[in-house]
């Protein structure tokens, strides 16, 4: 049986397993027993250059944004060099760790999670998107 209930908020959470923040990140997203969580694990899981392209838009962010400029791959590989948005888009494809993360992902929302903290920011989020979506359903009558 589904335990995901309709008030339930779905989202991805994109982290990288290797990294034990981002893995402690998991476990406190997990905790949020209000929301369902896709989790997706970079070290694992290879997402496409269009999903990059399209979580760049929803971030609000150039797909340059996206890469985090502390990674070694990205100090010692791509620093300093001049890649347009799809030579970009195929290096995340292809070296996924290089990405900020983790990342909220839901249908309309999605953010960088940069502390534990943020889930209570992203709790508030959320709870004001469901408020819109039943006031809007709810005028629909």
């Amino acid at each position: 049986m589904d335990k995901k209930k309709k008030s339930d908020m779905e989202f991805k959470f994109i982290y990288n397993s290797s990294q034990i923040k981002e893995r402690e990140a998991y476990g406190y997203a997990k905790s949020l027993d209000q929301h369902y969580i896709n989790a997706i694990d970079l070290d694992k899981e290879v997402l496409t250059e269009r999903h990059w392209a399209e979580l760049a838009t929803k971030l609000k962010v150039a797909v340059k944004d996206l890469i985090d400029e502390n990674n070694d791959y990205y100090k010692d590989e791509l620093k300093g060099k001049d890649f347009d948005d799809n030579d970009l888009l195929q290096i995340i494809k292809d070296h996924p760790h290089i990405v900020k993360t983790p990342i909220i992902d839901s249908d309309k929302y999605a953010r960088f999670i940069k502390s534990p903290y943020d889930f209570n920011e992203m709790d508030m989020a959320f709870e004001e998107i469901q408020k819109h979506l039943a006031n809007k359903g709810e005028s629909d009558d």
